[in-house]
Order: structure tokens, then C-alpha cells, then sequence
């Protein structure tokens, strides 16, 4: 009678089976006896090589966690179609580190980035032997010196010595680090600049120790500068030579103009056209200008500004500017004129200043009340965005905080003094969003009958009280119109969650607010409902229903788009 094996399983292969250890050591086993190179069919005189070779691999894995005198049990299990590859592990004691010496010679002696390794190198006496550990304080000794300019840098020393019978390991690393070099000569290949503006974008100067870090920078601040489409930055260490590396910067200077077209639509201002020329770099001195036109049924006007980079062009500019605005709502009319400049700063806590004074004409109609301004408006802003998605963050706050006023004495109208501040605070709450919105306004020296309608302040719409119509809150005149008021307080709430696993999500929200003249005056409106958000490949786009019981209407349709903060 002739015995025939059975074929395996198209999807059967040989299996690795480990009894005792932790997860940490079978984990590091699977990864030394890999079981993909095995098929099912084996033959009786290859069990004695597998075997060998896995004990061999087995132990190499236990040696890295820092046991060397492991018993083993290596045996194969053969089945009806396949085998089993069977190992059985007691890892016996573990080796501890009991002396670490790490020493740095050479110009690096006194770095302050060697002696934190040295200080604290990651391994102690004491702690349990792991290869990776060692490999890893080998690796921070090299990179440090790759990064900081000690390009001839040597390990004189490197040595894991280990007594299995004692259990006892020593770890011993001893670096020359050479001299450090310095920058050399910064080439930089553009014709758009001058050579002295480039240099203000520069974070080192020739002569300076190098640094990756700062090779980086240098990298990363021609990229924000505007200028240019493509950067690439790196040094010669081919050609060093006298202590210096020389620096080559390779850029792709962007178009000089571009022209963009913004289309928009909300339920505040409904439809809306945009189109922007901005003259990214006007002159070899790194200025540039933008001008702006805006189309839309109730709010329209034309802008024209040019900015010119200061000592650090990238976080300190003038802004020059002048426009004209009309605006026509349900509440007000209005022809703005404004021209001023501004200063603005980006500092390195992450708060933007602006320090600014302008001067504005304002030809306005509120309810039945004609009037013309002129004001010369000193202002400081200070304000700070945060978030961990540009578009639509699950973590990230708005704050905005604006302080102005004007002085009769001072080519003034008439006198006043307005903070205007808003915050916006989006944080993760379960798989979904909660969402904090508030604002705040007050305004005084002044009676709300000579603000003009760009001054005043009122509450309702789609970023403000939903239910109501865009302004449709605040104080009113005899004839119920709303003339606005001469402060201002709302807060939201609203929680969004997503819908399965796409791009829509289900929000629920509450709002509340009003404008007032008077502190003793103030009268809460609130409105709430749902919503939809989508987000679309060009951004948020948010669509509510909203109800309030002290609205005409009963119920708002609310749409906006754009980024949350």
C-alpha cells in the first residue's frame, strides 16, 4: 500500500509557535526567525540545519533585551500538510549596565550639546542591558558632531563589553571630535535682489560655527520670504577647507505678478467677486504691492497696498495703504475713505502686533440720521492663531484684540476710544468638536448718534446671533430701525461631529448677544439650531438652520465658507 502526502493549502505556511517570554522577547524573536523563506514541504534532513539556525537567531534576539544565558527548546511539529516551527523559551537573568563612559575630546570638549549627552546619556548603572540603547547613545554622539560642524569627528572608542556570568555589562564610547568648522562664503544664485536685502534673510554670518540647525533655518526663511518658488540649501564639505564650509543656496525666483480671482457667497453679504494683483517683488529692495477689487450686493470697494520689509523682513514690515468702501445693508449706507500705514511684527512668542494710524473719511446713513466723519484713528492690534490643520482643525484658537480711538484736538471729528476684541477656541471632544466663539466691544467718549456706522457695533448673522438677519440686533431709533450701539457682546457654543467616514459632519449650536448703548441696558438675544458642514477640496463650507424666539423670522437659512480660525 503506497502512502501519498496531501498538498497544502494554497494559503498554508509553515508556522512559528513561542511558549514563555515576555511580548517584548516574542515579539523580537518573530522579527530574527522570519517564517516567510519556509514552505510547507520539508524534507527530514533540513530540520537539523532549521533548527541550528534558529536557536542562533533566537539567541541573537534575547542578547539585544539583554539576556545572554537563555534555555531553549528548538523542535519541529510536523502536521497533516504542513509544520510548526516550535520554540520554547525561559530567558534567564538579565545583564544590568554597571559602568557608562562616554568622553569627548578635542573642540567639542567644552560644547554645551556633548556635555548634555554626557550628563545624561540615557543609559545609568543600574538599568537592564539593551543593545538599542547603546546603539542609539553611539548614534546621538555622531549626529551631534555631523550637525555641529566637527566633519573630521572619530570614534577612538567604541566597546560593548559584557560577562554573562556576572551578569554585568560596560559600556564605553570615547569620541575625538576635531575642530569644529565655520561657515565660509554664502553663494546665493538670483538676480531679482540685492545682494545686501538676500543677506538680511540670512540667520548666520561667514565665520560663524556651523550647524545643520541653522543651515535649516536659512533653508526655511528663503522659502517664507515670498520671493522665491524653490529653494535648495547645502554645504560644500568637498570643498572645505581652512576651517570654513562653503555655502551654496540654489533658488527659483517666483513669477513676479500673479492675478487671483476669489468667488464667495454668504447669507450676510450674499455673492461676491474678488480679483488681486499682487506684484510679489516691485523692486531689487524686496518691496511689493497688492490692489484689490471687491464686487458684491452689499459691500464693495477698491484697495491698494505696498508693503516695505524692515531689518527683518520676515517678521517686521510697513504697510502702506489706501481704499474706498461702500457698504449697503438693511441697517446702514456708507462711503469709506481710508489711507494710513501700519507696522507689523511677528514675534518669536508667536504673537503678531500691529502699531498703525490712519486717517478716514465716512459719508454714512444710519436709520434717519445723515452725517460726514473725518478721523484720524491711531490703533494697536495684537493677535495669535494657532492650529493643527490650517483648514479645519481639531485643536487650535483665534484670538484678536484691537485698541483705537481718535482725539477732536488731533484733526478730529470728534473724540472717542474703542477696544474691539474676539477669540475663537476649537478642542477635540470625543470623535467630534467643540467649538467656543466669542466677542466683545466698548466704545466710549463718545454718544452713538456721532459713530459712523463703521464704528458702531451690532450683533446678528451668520458669524455673530444666528436666527437673526446680518445686524438686524442692536439698539433702534424711534421708527424701529437698528442704528447700532456702542458696545457689543456675543458668545457661542457649538459641537460638530462627523458623519461616517467621509468629509460631512452633523453640528448642533447655541448663540447669544446683543449690541448696546448702556451696560445697565443690555438685553440677551439667543438663537440656535443645527447644521451641515462639508469639507469641500476648496475649504469648510457650513450650511444652518436657525431658530430665535425674539426673531421676525422663524427660522435662518445661515451658509458661509472658509477656514474654522
Amino acid at each position: 500500500m503506497l502512502g501519498l502526502a496531501m498538498p497544502a493549502a494554497a494559503d498554508e505556511a509553515p508556522r512559528l509557535r513561542i511558549d514563555g517570554g515576555t511580548d517584548e522577547q516574542r515579539q523580537n524573536i518573530r522579527a530574527f526567525v522570519p517564517m516567510a523563506r519556509y514552505e510547507c514541504e520539508l524534507p527530514g534532513f533540513r530540520e537539523r540545519g532549521i533548527r541550528r539556525t534558529t536557536e542562533d537567531r533566537v539567541r541573537q534576539a534575547l542578547r539585544a533585551l539583554g539576556h545572554y544565558r537563555p534555555e531553549l527548546d528548538i523542535s519541529i511539529a510536523r502536521t497533516d500538510t504542513c509544520w510548526d516551527l516550535m520554540v520554547k523559551v525561559d530567558p534567564g537573568p538579565v545583564v544590568r549596565i554597571s559602568e557608562v563612559d562616554v568622553r569627548v575630546t578635542g573642540q567639542g570638549e567644552t560644547d554645551p550639546a556633548f556635555i548634555a549627552i554626557i550628563s545624561d546619556p540615557g543609559v545609568v548603572p543600574g538599568d537592564p542591558l539593551r543593545h538599542d540603547a547603546h546603539d542609539q547613545l553611539r548614534s546621538r554622539l555622531l549626529r551631534v558632531a555631523s550637525d555641529r560642524g566637527y566633519l573630521d569627528a572619530e570614534l577612538t572608542e567604541s566597546r560593548l563589553l559584557v560577562d554573562p556570568e556576572t551578569s554585568e555589562a560596560r559600556i564605553s564610547l570615547h569620541l575625538d571630535s576635531g575642530q569644529r568648522y565655520r561657515f565660509g562664503e554664502i553663494t546665493l544664485e538670483q538676480d531679482i535682489l540685492r545682494d545686501e536685502f538676500v543677506a538680511r534673510l540670512f540667520p548666520f554670518e561667514r565665520g560663524e560655527p556651523y550647524s545643520s540647525r541653522q543651515l535649516i533655518q536659512l533653508q526655511r526663511n528663503l522659502g517664507d520670504s515670498g520671493y522665491f518658488e524653490a529653494v535648495r540649501v547645502r554645504p560644500l564639505l568637498d570643498e572645505r577647507k581652512d576651517g570654513e564650509i562653503p555655502i551654496l543656496a540654489e533658488v527659483e525666483p517666483r513669477k513676479r505678478t500673479a492675478y487671483e480671482i476669489r468667488l464667495g457667497y454668504s447669507t450676510d453679504i450674499g455673492p461676491r467677486l474678488g480679483v488681486v494683483l499682487d506684484r510679489r517683488y516691485a523692486n531689487r529692495r524686496g518691496h511689493r504691492y497688492e490692489a484689490e477689487l471687491e464686487l458684491s450686493e452689499k459691500r464693495s470697494g477698491i484697495g491698494f497696498s505696498y508693503d516695505i520689509p524692515l531689518a527683518d523682513p520676515l517678521n517686521d514690515s510697513l504697510r502702506l495703504f489706501t481704499s474706498y468702501r461702500t457698504e449697503d445693508t438693511d441697517t446702514s449706507e456708507s462711503e469709506r475713505f481710508q489711507i494710513g500705514a501700519n507696522r507689523v511684527q511677528q514675534h518669536p512668542s508667536g504673537w503678531r502686533t500691529t502699531q498703525g494710524i490712519r486717517y478716514e473719511y465716512e459719508d454714512f446713513t444710519v436709520g434717519d440720521v445723515s452725517d460726514i466723519s473725518r478721523l484720524l484713528i491711531p490703533s494697536y492690534r495684537i493677535s495669535r492663531t494657532e492650529a493643527d490643520d490650517p483648514l479645519y482643525p481639531r485643536n487650535g484658537y483665534r484670538i484678536d484684540i484691537l485698541g483705537q480711538g481718535a482725539s477732536e484736538a488731533l484733526a478730529s471729528s470728534f473724540s472717542f476710544a474703542q477696544v474691539r476684541g474676539n477669540a475663537k477656541f476649537i478642542t477635540g471632544l470625543g470623535t467630534g468638536r467643540l467649538i467656543l466663539r466669542g466677542e466683545a466691544g466698548v466704545t466710549g467718549g463718545v454718544s452713538v448718534d456721532q459713530l459712523p456706522s463703521s464704528l458702531r457695533f451690532f450683533a446678528g448673522g451668520d458669524t455673530s446671533v444666528r436666527g437673526f438677519g446680518f445686524q438686524r440686533l442692536g439698539p433702534t431709533d424711534d421708527d424701529g430701525n437698528v442704528i447700532g450701539g456702542r458696545h457689543l457682546l456675543v458668545g457661542s457654543i457649538e459641537y460638530d461631529h462627523p458623519i461616517g467616514q467621509g468629509n460631512w459632519a452633523a453640528a448642533v449650536f447655541l448663540d447669544a448677544g446683543n449690541a448696546f448703548n448702556d451696560f445697565d441696558d443690555y438685553e440677551l438675544k439667543g438663537g440656535g439650531g443645527v447644521g451641515i458642514r462639508w469639507r469641500s477640496p476648496v475649504g469648510p463650507i457650513r450650511f444652518d438652520v436657525a431658530h430665535a424666539p425674539d426673531s421676525k423670522d422663524s427660522f435662518r437659512i445661515h451658509f458661509t465658507m472658509g477656514p474654522d480660525l
